[in-house]
């Protein structure tokens, strides 16, 4: 799938709904449109802190639902 132009790639920076989330193609679409310019920072930063929290190394199932969560 084309995610779009480089001025638009801020959409899949960490944080937006579309990074790290293992989505279907049309998930993927939503998620692209379904992002909020300067809201990645903000939810990468929650998304980091919540992780420093756990006492275990996360699973790649713990890292698509925390960012699944937090990003949309």
């Amino acid at each position: 799938m084309d995610g779009g132009s480089l001025a638009d790639s801020w959409r899949q920076q960490p944080g937006t709904p579309a990074y790290c989330t293992d989505l279907t193609t049309p998930e993927l679409t939503q998620a692209l449109a379904a992002a909020v310019p300067g809201k990645g920072p903000q939810v990468r930063d929650q998304i980091i802190a919540q992780l420093t929290q756990r006492g275990t190394p996360p699973t790649r199932e713990d890292l698509l639902a925390l960012n699944r969560s937090l990003g949309m």
